[in-house]
């Protein structure tokens, strides 16, 4: 994985750039000793002319393919293929541009969920889809360009809620998802949720993705590091969740559940 920060060449950052030198030097002799870490390459830093400023930044988001879904930044041009599902994401401040594992892996899901007809089968009545921790609405709206008809984005970071509701304007479906600030509960259940969160979040929510959920429905989770996914996955579970499926891109995992709350109280 590769870091990338653009900062204003002050002193006081030229400083903080050096102290953080200074300790990705010292962890590196430290992990290099046999303690079981991994280490962490060097930080290089270089000034960027104000000219090339403008435009440099934006080399680091190209268009992203994951089966049928196309990830495009507002300022690259794709020719779409007639059953391309095309989304236009501006990157901003909120997680999702689909250069992540997880999110591709989520993408993934979706497309699992598009192919068994499930996305296109939304009771008019609830929520949609429910997207927990929608960061720049990339999932949600990639449902809706699926074949979603409608759905339901939350994020606890305003700025992630106005650059999904932008992005829901960029690509013209604005009426067909609410995107708002806030956490679960979010009052009617849905019959489809997905959760691109650590697992950390994931065990500590099961309960309220869970009781979030339709009865009968399904939730698609993503984010998890392989080493704690075991444990996360026992979480949902335990809250009343069936494994169906699990499916991993190099240390991360995703996986789907179906509702087995009724078995369960059985």
């Amino acid at each position: 994985m590769r870091v990338r920060a653009w900062l204003p060449d002050t002193v006081a950052h030229r400083a903080a750039a050096e102290a953080l030198a200074a300790e990705l030097a010292r962890f590196a002799a430290f992990s290099s000793g046999g303690v079981g870490l991994r280490g962490i390459g060097p930080l290089n830093v270089r000034s960027i002319p104000s000219e090339e400023w403008a435009t440099s930044w934006r080399t680091e988001f190209p268009i992203v393919r994951v089966g049928r879904i196309v990830i495009r930044p507002p300022w690259r041009e794709h020719v779409a293929a007639a059953d391309d599902a095309v989304v236009t994401i501006d990157p901003g401040q909120a997680f999702g541009t689909g250069l992540h594992p997880t999110t591709r892996l989520a993408l993934m899901g979706l497309e699992r969920w598009s192919s068994a007809g499930t996305l296109r089968a939304l009771p008019s009545d609830s929520p949609g889809l429910l997207d927990v921790g929608t960061g720049s609405g990339i999932l949600l709206l990639s449902a809706i360009a699926l074949g979603a008809s409608h759905g339901t984005g939350i994020d606890i970071d305003p700025l992630a809620v106005a650059a999904a509701n932008q992005n829901a304007e960029r690509n013209n479906v604005s009426a067909h998802v609410t995107i708002r600030a806030g956490s679960l509960p979010i009052g009617e259940p849905a019959p489809l949720i997905v959760a691109n969160l650590v697992a950390s979040l994931l065990i500590e929510l099961a309960p309220q993705l869970v009781a979030a959920l339709a009865p009968g429905g399904q939730l698609l989770v993503s984010g998890m590091f392989i080493s704690r996914a075991d444990e996360a996955i026992a979480a949902l579970a335990s809250a009343g969740l069936n494994l169906e499926a699990r499916w991993e891109e190099g240390e991360w995992v995703a996986a789907e559940f179906s509702d087995g709350r009724a078995t369960l109280a059985t």
